[in-house]
């Protein structure tokens, strides 16, 4: 990569609109500054200090030495004009090995699966995570933004800095519980090597675990796994609504239901199913001299997801085992043997292509700590300095497993990492995406020819009368949302939006000059309004007391205002090109029109976009102020007097409060 800088003193900064190379964040340059695509960081100057952006840069021909195109909408939202001094600078940045991406309201795991895997524009994309101050970061996926997780490199640990998506990065979709349906099988190893304690109670994060009161330093795999099972059970019962069975198989040699005590599956929905799979649990144990039948069990798990499972859920198998040794053991020797004539990994590829089955595979232990644990044992009689082979953690045949199966990466570890990993199951699923696609990169919006005449484009001034309405109305919405958060926590227990990320008011703040910028504009207002709004309000229902404890609310929510925010962000975020979709989405056209007498206002059509942007903040802030009537009218919470009996395993919002069903959001 040759380095390069570019600042206000020396370079002309053009913005252009529209589907292109220079969209997102990907700014184009002369391919004589640089010859290969780069990542590189914004910089924008002004009283308020600097702010920056992690961007993709690229070289194009055609664009002058002295040019830099950028994106109209990131332009804007960075506030770069004239009077303020701007820089960018190329910047090393590094590729991760696993992108976990969250799966946004609206697309199934399915949909956004083959969305994301198809997306041209996802590898080499630049951006920011986990740096101090930074607000979420969003990834475009094709016209759908995907939330960044977490970035972690070849040995599971998470990064954070500016990254660059590489071609042999693994990317993966995190469905949280409450969008996620999950038919789980565990197939907990009982095999006596799982008797082993070499497991320190402390292992982990410094002071994560030490608050654990024990009776000695170490526990046994088994008692783990048990441990490790208790974070799942906590995290899945946690959302009301969606439909998920549970079976726990213990193997060995063969199999054994452990629940439901019957061969099946079942619905773990209730405070009795919670309770009994709890007691099931703690029933694991280990049976020493016995075999380890891998395959056995994986063709037990096919049969109980393909016979009891939910159509339409996910299919998992969690394997859980410290790994037996996988070659024979002649019958002169003691010792542990994978059983069973069907390879193991041909099996679960078989189960993975025709009946959609994933499986994650967590192996307890690790040769280090076995290690650790062995070394401390040479005071018994007997000690020899090479462990016997059957004892020793072995997590080859895991790894095989899950390349084959479309899983999850690989954990291995001890207490911590089994219940960290035990516990995100319970709050989603997550989906192995696999590699990024083929770059195809779209052509510049501007031709040479354009780009030499080109001065260099900056966000206009607003007229003073329209930015005084603006800023009127933007402010007038903050507060109205501000207060029926507060009201609707008093009066339900809950807030009907969830809080947003500080600079989000900010972003919202800002008045719009063009298509571009409305639609920068349009998802910030979608996300604050829409997406954190509490899910029973989000999608109308034909009977609102059936999901709503005030029913009343569904008024203002349902009667059409919010759906034009929602079909205007559909409209502009999957296909940009209002000329050409005009015609053929009659809805948001009517939308527009109403507002400012335009089917389809040009581009740059700063009156319509800025009354366009005007009627919507209006429109939310009196959805919200109706809201807040609603929730002002309602009854006062219950006295201690009239409360009802507590209900076990209620929510947090149940306390004191109006009874509520759920407390979802998307």
């Amino acid at each position: 990569m040759t380095a390069f800088r570019y600042s206000a003193a020396d370079a002309r900064l053009v913005t252009v609109s529209g589907p292109g190379l220079v969209a997102d964040n990907r700014l184009a340059v002369s391919p004589s500054r640089t010859t290969d695509e780069a990542a590189g960081v914004l910089t924008v100057h002004d009283a308020g200090g600097a702010r920056s952006v992690a961007v993709r840069v690229l070289p194009a021909p055609g664009v002058p030495a002295d040019m830099v195109v950028a994106p109209a909408a990131l332009i804007h939202e960075y506030r770069a004009t004239p009077e303020e001094g701007w820089e960018l600078a190329s910047t090393d940045a590094r590729t991760p090995a696993v992108l976990e991406l969250e799966l946004p309201p609206g697309p199934s795991l399915e949909e956004a699966t083959k969305l994301l895997r198809g997306a041209p524009l996802v590898h080499g994309h630049v951006f920011a995570h986990d740096l101090q101050a930074s607000p979420d970061c969003w990834i475009d996926a094709s016209g759908t933004l995907l939330r960044v997780r977490q970035v972690l490199d070849d040995s599971g640990r998470p990064l954070h800095g500016l990254f660059r998506i590489g071609p042999n990065t693994q990317l993966t979709l995190f469905a949280p519980g409450e969008r996620s349906g999950v038919d789980i099988v565990v197939l907990a190893d009982c095999s006596g090597s799982m008797s082993i304690e070499d497991i320190p109670e402390t292992a982990g994060h410094e002071g994560k675990w030490f608050s654990r009161l024990r009776t000695s330093s170490y526990i046994s795999r088994m008692k783990a796994l048990i441990d490790a099972l208790g974070a799942m059970i906590d995290a899945r019962t946690r959302y009301d609504g969606v439909r998920t069975r549970f079976a726990l198989v213990g193997f060995d040699d063969g199999q054994q239901p452990v629940f439901p005590h019957q061969w099946g599956m079942e619905e773990v929905s209730d405070v009795h199913s919670v309770q009994r799979l709890r007691g099931d649990v703690t029933l694991l144990s280990c049976r020493s001299g016995r075999g380890t039948d891998i395959g056995g069990a994986l063709h037990k798990a096919g049969e109980l997801l393909h016979h009891h499972g939910v159509p339409g859920n996910e299919r998992l198998v969690v394997l859980v085992s410290d790994g037996a040794h996988y070659a024979p053991v002649p019958d002169e020797r003691s010792g542990e043997s994978v059983l069973g004539t069907q390879d193991p990994v041909s099996l679960m590829e078989d189960l993975h292509a025709g009946l959609n089955i994933r499986l994650h595979a967590v192996g307890i232990s690790d040769e280090a700590l076995f290690d650790r644990w062995w070394q401390a044992q040479r005071h018994r009689p007997g000690w020899t300095a090479e462990a016997p082979e059957h004892m020793v953690p072995n997590h080859r045949m895991l790894r095989e497993l899950v390349t084959v199966a479309g899983g999850d990466r690989q954990r291995i570890g001890g207490l911590d990492v089994l219940e960290e990993y035990f516990a995100e199951l319970g709050s989603g699923v997550v989906r192995a995406v696999g590699r990024p696609a083929r770059p195809r990169l779209p052509a510049l919006q501007l031709t040479p020819g354009e780009l030499a005449a080109e001065p260099g484009r900056r966000v206009a001034a607003a007229d003073p009368q329209r930015r005084r309405t603006w800023d009127k109305a933007v402010e007038d919405a903050l507060l109205a949302h501000a207060r029926v958060c507060e009201a609707s926590l008093a009066r339900l227990g809950h807030q009907l939006f969830r809080s947003s990320p500080p600079n989000d008011s900010t972003r919202l703040r800002r008045q719009c000059a063009d298509r571009a910028e409305f639609t920068a504009w349009l998802s910030v207002a979608y996300q604050i309004f829409n997406e954190r709004l509490y899910t029973p309000l989000r999608i109308p229902k034909k009977d609102p007391a059936k999901v709503l404890d005030l029913p009343q609310l569904a008024a203002p929510f349902w009667d059409g205002r919010m759906s034009e925010l929602h079909e205007l962000r559909n409209f502009y975020h999957h296909d940009r090109d209002m000329e050409e979709r005009a015609d053929r989405n009659r809805t948001a056209g009517a939308i527009v029109h109403k507002h400012t007498g335009n089917y389809a206002p040009s581009e740059h059509d700063t009156d319509a976009w800025c009354a366009l942007q005007l009627a919507l903040v209006r429109n939310l802030a009196a959805i919200c102020n109706e809201a807040l009537a609603i929730l002002n009218a309602a009854p006062d919470p219950l006295s201690d007097s009239e409360k009802p009996e507590p209900v076990p395993e209620a929510g947090p919002g149940d306390s004191g409060r109006i009874r509520i069903k759920s407390q979802g959001y998307d």
